[in-house]
């Protein structure tokens, strides 16, 4: 249940980092200098290495109170899905979507600004209770390759006290040389996740119908009724119908 992985991992890809000699020691260097901060503030830190969809977790106190290993943990995704797992599927979409567009962004600035921004917003995760609490989040770059490309990218999370969890993520894109900071508005875009007949043919699934009966409802093919399908299920990363109907519905996409 996690929607725009495809489109991140793409970003990723885009990069062709493979091409390029990487100063390996340079993840030992900063593994070491995150886990100093982490022992000191006790936030959770995670590393992703671009270049091989490879991530390290430095759980630190946040960690303990969601259940998770304080230690580093190596972990063959580009994604710390131990976190991701944890997140309020509406939350989840939000995220996304903010680091899809913070990509983009960077992506697209001159080599020497690339390091100069961040991604902040505000999530709802569960704690080891089951119970959800809110937790600050921060993406950047860490690193960029010798050709100027993403390659080394932090995210840091750490608990809030915040009475109002009704606010939406509040994404915001931040320069850390200029505070200036612009705010994504995600709405239309979360609206156009799944197409309006992608939306037609889940409602048509959630009240049991078959393929054959909702091609003959929606006057098409059971061939694009299949297609239909297939596409709403690797939008949403699920594996059948079931879990896209829980999905959908759990973050808001219907």
């Amino acid at each position: 249940m996690d929607i725009l992985r495809k489109e991140l991992n793409a970003i990723y890809k885009s990069q062709n980092l493979t091409y390029e000699t990487l100063a390996t020691e340079d993840v030992e260097i900063c593994s070491e200098k995150i886990a100093v901060c982490c022992d000191i503030d006790g936030n959770c830190r995670v590393i992703t290495d671009a270049s091989c969809d490879t991530c390290w977790i430095l759980g630190g106190r946040f960690g303990d109170l969601l259940g998770i290993s304080s230690a580093m943990t190596k972990v063959n995704s580009s994604d710390e899905d131990e976190i991701y797992n944890n997140i309020h599927p509406e939350d989840l979409v939000d995220k996304r979507m903010l680091e899809y567009e913070f990509f983009k962004f960077v992506d697209a600035l001159p080599t020497e600004s690339k390091t100069k921004y961040k991604a902040t917003c505000r999530i709802r995760i569960k704690n080891k209770h089951g119970k959800y609490v809110t937790a600050s989040n921060c993406t950047q770059i860490l690193r960029l390759s010798p050709a100027g490309k993403i390659w080394l990218i932090l995210c840091c999370y750490d608990f809030v006290d915040d009475g109002n969890s009704n606010r939406g993520i509040d994404p915001r894109i931040i320069n850390n040389s200029t505070g200036e900071c612009f705010k994504p508005d995600f709405a239309e875009k979360r609206s156009h996740i799944l197409t309006t007949r992608e939306k037609e043919v889940l409602t048509l699934i959630k009240a049991g119908n078959p393929s054959k009966l909702i091609s003959e409802i929606l006057g098409i093919s059971i061939h694009t009724v299949n297609r239909h399908r297939q596409n709403i299920l690797e939008k949403l990363s699920v594996g059948n119908s079931l879990e896209a109907i829980m999905a959908a519905t759990a973050m808001k996409l219907m």
